[in-house]
């Protein structure tokens, strides 16, 4: 599924081969996140559908909607302002002939609260996002949770990537939402902003399962979502990410009764057929920090309940 989009032909014949530009801020566009929500994005059939983009990235989604899931149009926002532009740019070299169906909402955009990005998503078909699962590690709120716990920080999630705010969200900021707990806040909020802002679109999602899919499944049955799964793959583990946050949700059960009813979902096998709990997969990385790790990721939609 990363193979290049062919948008037009070279003289020769042979089609062009681009490749999206992505800067170091930017989430790598050929990550296997990616493969695996545009493969659960072909399956959701958005042909002649208005779709909004919550964390538009590299636009290497829109293009990939415009081109070969032939939506009739495409808008989207991002917290970080400067990914607008990239984005633009990459759609008009990825999908040229249907740019003009591209229209982002510009600025710094958290979930969808400005006016433009709300009235963008009262006339939307359908929201699509791939939104954070994990608390900052600086958070002061996830902090003093660690502390409790007694687990330490990694090393290597002590320092902060350009592309920090790809991988992790202020989980403090987002206490108020029940699924908060399990690494899931700002996915709810945004179920919640949607459910109040375009009560009839329907959401297509990209998830890492580390917490399990019954879990994500209750996250929209609870917000007034009847989900359905529609592609999944196991995927390596970031090297870069924390998952001392898994480690301390498991360690949190620990000796209350509810320990074997959640368990995160780690393997130590690409084909996900050797189970890993969190604080064992924490145990191999702390030994040797390039021990692959793996987790399934799937795309998950949401139907309004009442359609």
């Amino acid at each position: 599924m990363n193979a290049p989009l062919e948008p037009e032909a070279a003289p020769s014949g042979e089609p062009y081969t681009l490749t999206p530009e992505a800067p170091s801020f930017a989430f790598d566009p050929t990550d296997p996140w990616t493969e695996t929500f545009q493969r659960g994005l072909e399956i959701a059939d958005l042909s002649g559908k208005r779709v909004y983009e919550v964390g538009i990235g590299t636009g290497t989604n829109a293009a990939f909607l415009l081109q070969l899931c032939d939506a009739a149009y495409v808008s989207g926002s991002d917290l970080d302002p400067r990914l607008i532009e990239l984005a633009e740019r990459n759609v008009h070299s990825l999908a040229p002939q249907k740019s003009a169906q591209f229209h982002p909402v510009r600025g710094a955009v958290s979930l969808i609260d400005t006016d433009e990005a709300r009235a963008q998503i009262a006339e939307t078909d359908v929201v699509i996002a791939c939104l954070p699962q994990v608390g900052d590690p600086g958070d002061k709120r996830l902090a003093a949770f660690r502390e409790a716990q007694s687990i330490d920080l990694p090393e290597t999630a002590s320092a902060q990537a350009d592309d920090h705010i790809a991988h992790y969200y202020p989980w403090g900021a987002f206490d108020n939402y029940p699924f908060n707990s399990v690494g899931l806040g700002l996915n709810e909020a945004l179920l919640q902003r949607i459910r109040e802002h375009a009560p009839k679109a329907q959401v297509v999602m990209n998830f890492g399962c580390r917490i399990g899919t019954k879990v994500i499944f209750e996250l929209f049955e609870a917000n007034g979502f009847k989900p359905e799964e529609l592609y999944s793959q196991i995927v390596k583990q970031d090297a870069g990410t924390d998952i001392s946050f898994f480690v301390m949700l498991e360690k949190a059960l620990d000796g209350t009764g509810l320990e074997k009813d959640f368990v995160c979902k780690f393997f130590t096998d690409p084909e996900g057929k050797q189970p890993l709990s969190a604080c064992d997969a924490q145990s191999l990385l702390e030994k040797d920090v390039e021990t692959p790790i793996y987790h399934k990721v799937a795309v998950i939609r949401g139907i309004p309940a009442e359609s």
